[in-house]
């Protein structure tokens, strides 16, 4: 099993340590180590951007040089975008996991946010690997960081499991109508229709064919509901219309002479 470890050689803002300690508590990363050649603790404004993650920053280990940060790891990863002249190999981020031994403790390194890391810095690491991007210019400290934490978790390589499968509830709407409830929306519509269309045999079969064919949702079918209730509602003339049949129908027939 490998254990990551971020290390951080020399951030230039605290808000970005913050963030690195955010994106390392969403990916179940805790071991931060920071490389501050004069100072022996986390700046305090780190704190304002470590949402749920003040732990990490807690906990994390200041050194004062690289080689401390590395020395109880088993390999380290330095990432930059500049090509550098050595025997180190590179790799791109998406086929880093490939790269990567099967166990042991790997450290993940990532430079200044102004000039990234130095060359003796990158020598100290068996492994260069960039972050593709299209543009020119490279990502921020904390972008990095993120992006390289999510690529490992799809990769499987952080809890051992990859992606933490989560249970999503839908609501009762959002349930495939059933064909009892379909039943019941042609029932209300064989209520509502005129006599003309009650005389069609036709009409049911093809309005249940519909249904059953596009399989609307609970939801969808309420709302066929809602505009079946309000075209039921007949205008004034239709009204007049069906009395003055209706009076037509009852009227006797008159005598003829």
């Amino acid at each position: 099993m490998i254990e990551f470890r971020v290390v951080l050689v020399e951030p230039e803002h605290p808000h970005n340590i913050g963030f690195v300690a955010r994106a390392m508590h969403c990916n179940a990363i805790p071991d931060l180590h920071i490389v501050f050649p004069r100072r022996d603790n986390v700046p305090e404004e780190s704190y304002r951007t470590a949402h749920n993650s003040r732990e990490i920053l807690d906990n994390a280990v200041i050194v004062h040089n690289l080689e401390d940060a590395l020395s109880d790891c088993d390999y380290a990863v330095a990432f930059s975008r500049r090509i550098f002249e050595s025997v180190q190999p590179h790799t791109s981020l998406p086929k880093l996991a490939e790269k990567l031994p099967k166990e042991g403790r790997v450290a993940l390194v990532f430079g200044r946010e102004s000039c990234g890391l130095r060359d003796d810095e990158v020598e100290r690491c068996a492994l260069i690997c960039e972050i593709p991007v299209p543009g020119l210019m490279s990502l921020n400290l904390a972008q990095a960081v993120s992006v390289s934490c999510y690529e490992l978790c799809r990769d499987g390589l952080l809890t051992g499991t990859g992606l933490r499968k989560r249970e999503y509830h839908t609501s009762d709407s959002t349930r495939k109508a059933d064909v009892g409830e379909m039943e019941n929306f042609l029932g209300f519509l064989q209520d509502h229709l005129t006599e003309r269309y009650k005389r069609r045999s036709w009409t049911d079969a093809s309005v249940r064919l519909i249904l059953q064919r596009l399989q609307p949702s609970r939801g969808e079918l309420f709302a066929l509901y809602g505009l079946a209730r309000s075209l039921a509602k007949s205008s004034p003339h239709e009204d007049r219309r069906e009395a003055i049949k209706k009076q037509a129908a009852e009227k006797p027939a008159g005598k003829t002479k």
